[in-house]
């Protein structure tokens, strides 16, 4: 007999997280085009518009923790972490790979100074700790933040409950700030903190209580408190008051996307905007330097303003796409089934999910329903 709740329907999965994601990697894409790749490059401006605004990817980080907080409330810490590295860390791996050729081999002469040993290092996830090694691409900074958040979690999800967790996310937010101070005395102790990327912790707070308050856990006034403290440590540790201001207008979707009901007026185009989200990770780790190395290739044959930027975006949706197709979900395959044999099971389907770690329909987390959540550029220290 098939058990009676696996026999109800599965409501349509919400559109509002797809739309956030989207609406953060584009935030991504126009910022690394328009301002950082031209800065880095100014030869190829000036671009049709500038967009200073840099808060995709800490809006992703928030999205990242808030479901990492939805997988681990609903599975064991250990399938969960093997679970977010074979997502990231294949494809993570692919694109360090498929960026240093790009850069070597396509770019003009004298467009990186990256070598082998840059090269194994950040394979290693460990470029952070080491002052004299370049990172291949400033984007990937996110990815070692992501992996570190992933292991903390697992390892403290049993042991922080109540209010040790609240007094925990206060920490997350308050420490680095603290610490700030002590960095320009202890060459040690900045490279612990950039290396852990300790400016990057308020994020994960902001995650973990905007789930903690869809659970009912946590108060809206305690929330409220979370995320102004997580924008005040956002704008000392960034020094982008603008960015800051634009990073508050996504948390506040963040929340709407977790407590309100789906946003079905995106429900005509919710086809594209899941395909966009659905290939968003692969996106985001082949656009940044590989994007601008296409627009300084198009702007050798005489192209310029909207045809670079439409080449730099195209470039990184078309990478992206072959990034998650022919890498990130095969090897997730792949190494999902090699766990579940191990442990003597058979995965809960054999094709992973079409859509990003950060998403809701993560690898120990069912779709996430109405009836579900119908409650309440650098890498370098800056």
């Amino acid at each position: 007999m098939i058990p009676e709740q696996r026999q109800k329907p599965r409501t349509d999965r919400r559109v509002s997280w797809d739309v956030l994601r989207v609406v953060a990697i584009g935030c991504v894409l126009l910022h690394h085009a328009t301002l950082t790749s031209v800065s880095s490059h100014p030869d190829l401006g000036p671009l049709p518009f500038t967009f200073p605004m840099s808060m995709g990817a800490s809006t992703l980080m928030v999205v990242s923790a808030f479901f990492a907080c939805v997988s681990l409330d609903s599975g064991k810490p250990g399938r969960f972490l093997w679970r977010r590295l074979a997502r990231l860390l294949p494809a993570y791996m692919a694109a360090v790979l498929l960026t240093f050729a790009v850069q070597r081999w396509i770019a003009p002469e004298g467009w990186s100074q990256l070598d082998g040993r840059d090269v194994v290092y950040n394979l290693l996830l460990i470029n952070q700790w080491m002052p004299d090694v370049d990172i291949v691409d400033f984007a990937y900074w996110t990815v070692p933040v992501q992996i570190a958040a992933f292991i903390a979690g697992a390892l403290l999800v049993k042991r922080l409950r109540g209010t040790r967790l609240r007094v925990f996310l206060w920490a997350l937010i308050v420490t680095p700030l603290l610490l700030r101070p002590l960095l320009d005395h202890s060459h040690t102790l900045f490279v612990v903190y950039n290396g852990f990327a300790l400016h990057r912790a308020q994020l994960f707070a902001a995650g973990i209580a905007i789930w903690l308050w869809h659970k009912d856990r946590l108060k809206t006034p305690h929330l409220v408190a979370l995320l102004t403290a997580t924008l005040v440590a956002q704008a000392v540790h960034t020094t982008e008051y603008g960015s800051t201001l634009g990073f508050a207008v996504l948390l506040l979707m963040v929340c709407a996307a977790a407590a309100g009901p789906d946003w079905l007026f995106f429900s005509p185009i919710a086809r594209p905007v899941t395909w966009l989200a659905g290939i968003s990770y692969g996106v985001y780790l082949v656009h940044q330097q590989i994007g601008t190395v296409v627009m300084d290739r198009m702007h050798a044959v005489g192209l310029r303003s909207w045809w670079l930027l439409a080449g730099f975006v195209t470039s990184a949706l078309v990478l992206g796409w072959a990034m998650t197709k022919f890498v990130e979900r095969p090897a997730y395959k792949l190494l999902t089934q090699i766990q579940s044999g191990r442990s003597g099971s058979s995965p809960r389907r054999s094709e992973p999910s079409v859509l990003p770690v950060s998403h809701p329909r993560t690898a120990l987390a069912d779709p996430l329903t109405e009836l579900r959540l119908a409650g309440p550029l650098s890498a370098q220290l800056r």
